[in-house]
């Protein structure tokens, strides 16, 4: 018991990136620290293993069947998912699935340590707007590989993440650019958590790996990109840049005076602002979405205080 408690205190900074949602049972999550735990020794040997047979390993799949305790996970991210209204939406596992790896594999990882850091002479500013924009991009990016029929397709999403050449849809710089400094760290990141998705995709049955891959965890929103109150969202934000929606004006009035305006470009065409927020938020823009993030104007109706 003791060696168990030491190796899964070994792997806590990990955990706790890949961790459920506090709100979930007890024994569900103390179940995920085992099965993250248990991985250890596989990963290790994946980083100084080839490559080529990792893939192979994925193509493959098969595996020991599902056991308790991971059933347990399991059931529970059924239903905490049921209930954020993810089964309801319109491929609404697949898109939650795509939310989770993002935000496992990418968003909560060194590239906040950039996000947070002041710019450089070597390194762009990461601002909220960029991370709106590319946080997305990679959503929508990971909802296209999980329904692709590629046999690698969680290899291919870590070479999407970690080209440092590509620029950015909807920005003006790299991965080298807005993330010098910290460019081992994340790749270190992206790789041991691909891995680790990769050993449950081989372990488990597709749907149920999408549940794990879209089960709640720190960083997880209802509200974000691609999930079942996103749409809410937009049309709230649309109603209130039409002059709409009073009580919101009435409440949030002098917050909307210090945030500023909305982008010219933002207000012109609504419509068109509407269904980019909807449908690729990042062709708006990382200047324009930086007006949008943490903004209450994209707080659905009857959520104000």
């Amino acid at each position: 018991m003791l060696a168990r408690r030491a190796e899964l205190h070994a792997l806590s900074a990990d955990f706790q990136r890949l961790d459920f949602s506090r709100r979930g049972p007890v024994d569900a999550e103390v179940t995920v620290g085992c099965q993250w735990g248990r991985l250890r020794s596989d990963l290790r040997c994946a980083e100084r293993g080839n490559r080529a047979d990792e893939k192979q390993k994925f193509v493959e799949g098969g595996g020991p069947p599902v056991d308790e305790e991971m059933q347990v996970a399991l059931d529970w991210a059924r239903q905490s998912l049921k209930e954020m209204g993810v089964f309801e939406a319109e491929d609404g596992l697949r898109w939650a699935a795509a939310h989770g790896i993002v935000v496992s594999v990418w968003r909560n990882g060194p590239v906040e340590d950039a996000h947070a850091s002041r710019p450089t002479s070597r390194r762009k500013a990461l601002h909220d707007g960029t991370m709106f924009a590319r946080n997305t991009w990679l959503t929508r990016q990971a909802f296209d590989v999980l329904g692709s029929d590629s046999q690698f397709f969680l290899y291919d999403l870590e070479d999407l993440i970690l080209d440092r050449d590509m620029v950015w849809p909807g920005c003006e710089g790299t991965l080298t650019d807005y993330g010098w400094g910290f460019l081992g760290d994340i790749k270190k990141h992206v790789k041991q958590h691909i891995n680790m998705l990769a050993h449950f995709k081989r372990r488990l049955p597709s749907e149920d790996f999408l549940l794990l891959a879209g089960a709640p965890r720190i960083g997880t929103h209802v509200d974000h990109y691609g999930m079942p109150r996103w749409p809410a969202c937009v049309e709230a934000a649309m109603s209130r840049l039409r002059g709409e929606d009073e009580e919101f004006w009435r409440t949030r009035g002098d917050l909307m005076t210090q945030i500023g305006p909305a982008p010219a470009s933002v207000t012109a065409r609504l419509e068109a602002t509407r269904n980019l927020l909807l449908e690729s938020p990042w062709e708006l823009g990382a200047d324009n979405l930086g007006w949008f993030a943490w903004n209450p104007i994209l707080e659905p109706a009857g959520t104000t205080p």
